[in-house]
């Protein structure tokens, strides 16, 4: 006579990251660690878990760098004794944050509901160059694990969501996550979005977590972007990507162009007092940055990445004409009422123009923003 047992599994990770069952049959019931088994359990746990619990078994403390579990209030680490809280599902994985990282937080929460605006997110020039300098990441097999510092409102990881990767977005400001998460919630790939509030230069995940990761216009916000890039290199697997895009070149030459307009300014006002006129300068500043942002030149940006333990695959300059339609059309939003553009077709002219400098020795140099794409160790031949 054959007699089925019915065996029923349920695991955790202890203190040590090490997995145990609790196994448990008609006879008895015992705990045991996941590697005394004969089996391969712990492939076959993997597979079962959710997506989320896959993630967040890779989550370790911003404090002491231990691992750390889910409990009702939030994420608990042992060794530390901190208490990581969850506000509106989004998870706060910050340690202590000093006060330059407070100002850049509250400014970027403050601007949440209008940054898609006022960096005109919905342009062809910025969907062009945003989905060009992810080629290297979208050519991942599907589900995929990503890493995105500084995610915003979303833009990026929306576009990787419906290439069918996996995407795990970060950003130092609440209010650009929740505003991400809003976003995202449209997305039919929603459920492979992973939202947290973290600090670039301190990653709360484990090493060789992603299969790439990318920071996109927001590495020259950041006070120390060489720990960043480190913690960046920390958590991706060998072998594994890492896009630096969109980062301003120290462009010395339009000191003379700022200097005519500062010139311009000043004789504006001298010949006007005009209370509009002067309400709208206050309304410019109103938008204005809390902390002073870098720039890079061609030859800082690459030394830092390099030193940083990573190998150049490709530099790319990008924005030369369109940099001043930008800069402009930027301007005149902030200080006016309304948003303002230019056509798609005037864009499209745009790039083809700009495309065609970025192939031209030493007038290359004069880009507006750089794009770099990187790897953990040196490889060759490679073409996108």
């Amino acid at each position: 006579m054959n007699t089925t047992l019915l065996v029923t599994f349920h695991w955790h990770s202890d203190s040590t990251g090490e997995y145990l069952i609790h196994r448990s049959s008609f006879s008895r019931c015992e705990t045991v660690s996941l590697f005394s088994l004969d089996f391969d359990w712990k492939a076959i746990i993997m597979k079962i878990m959710t997506k989320k619990e896959k993630i967040e078994s890779n989550l370790i403390c911003p404090n002491c760098s231990h691992k750390i579990s889910r409990t009702k209030n939030g994420f608990y680490c042992e060794n530390c004794n901190s208490l990581y809280p969850i506000l509106n599902g989004i998870p706060i994985l910050i340690s202590a944050i000093d006060e330059r990282k407070r100002r850049e937080s509250e400014y970027h929460s403050w601007i949440s509901n209008r940054y898609r605006d006022l960096h005109k997110m919905d342009t062809y020039r910025n969907i062009y160059y945003h989905h060009d300098s992810l080629k290297p990441i979208t050519n991942l097999k599907h589900s995929s694990k990503t890493l995105e510092l500084g995610c915003g409102t979303g833009y990026d990881a929306a576009y990787l969501l419906s290439k069918g990767l996996t995407v795990v977005a970060t950003d130092i400001s609440i209010g650009q996550v929740t505003q991400a998460k809003k976003e995202l919630s449209k997305n039919k790939f929603k459920g492979n979005a992973f939202l947290y509030v973290a600090d670039a230069e301190n990653i709360p995940f484990a090493d060789k977590s992603f299969d790439a990761a990318y920071i996109t216009a927001a590495l020259h916000h950041l006070q120390h972007p060489r720990k960043a890039l480190m913690e960046m290199k920390r958590c991706i697997k060998d072998d594994s990507f890492i896009v630096v895009a969109i980062e301003p070149n120290r462009y010395e030459w339009l000191v003379v162009i700022g200097f005519l307009f500062s010139i311009f300014k000043k004789t504006l006002y001298l010949f006007s007092s005009s209370a509009a006129l002067i309400a709208r300068k206050e309304k410019t500043e109103h938008w204005r940055e809390p902390n002073l942002e870098r720039t890079f030149s061609i030859c800082e940006l690459t030394s830092l990445i390099e030193h940083s333990g990573l190998s150049i695959i490709k530099v790319k300059a990008i924005w030369f004409t369109l940099g001043f339609v930008h800069w402009f059309t930027t301007l005149l939003s902030k200080m006016s009422k309304r948003n303002w553009y230019i056509s798609r077709d005037a864009e499209r002219i745009f790039i083809l123009i700009d495309n065609f400098l970025s192939t031209l020795p030493l007038i290359n140099l004069f880009c507006c923003n750089w794009t770099v794409w990187c790897r953990k160790k040196e490889t060759k031949n490679l073409n996108f």
